[in-house]
């Protein structure tokens, strides 16, 4: 385990880009195609956190496709097994 505080010191391109180094990616357990949060407190103090998005987006997605809990089961008629089907 990594002891912290951990300081890190990157340098922004010419693209205003930067690299997110193996130390902060292997900490956060991120991958290519994850997201990361970035929140600016009211001192101007940045945290950065494993992002949330696709796991929302893929919720919003299945709920637009199947409903939620809160969707009526659709009526599929008299159920084959059922006492009341002659």
């Amino acid at each position: 385990m990594m002891e912290l505080p951990v300081q890190i010191n990157l340098r922004i391109t010419s693209k205003n880009q930067v690299t997110i180094p193996k130390t902060v990616r292997n900490f956060l357990k991120v991958k290519p195609s994850d997201s990361i949060e970035w929140t600016i407190d009211t001192n101007g103090q940045v945290s950065v956190t494993k992002g949330t998005a696709e796991l929302w987006a893929m919720v919003s997605e299945q709920e637009k496709e199947y409903g939620n809990l809160s969707t009526p089961e659709i009526d599929w008629g008299t159920d084959i097994e059922s006492d009341d089907f002659d």
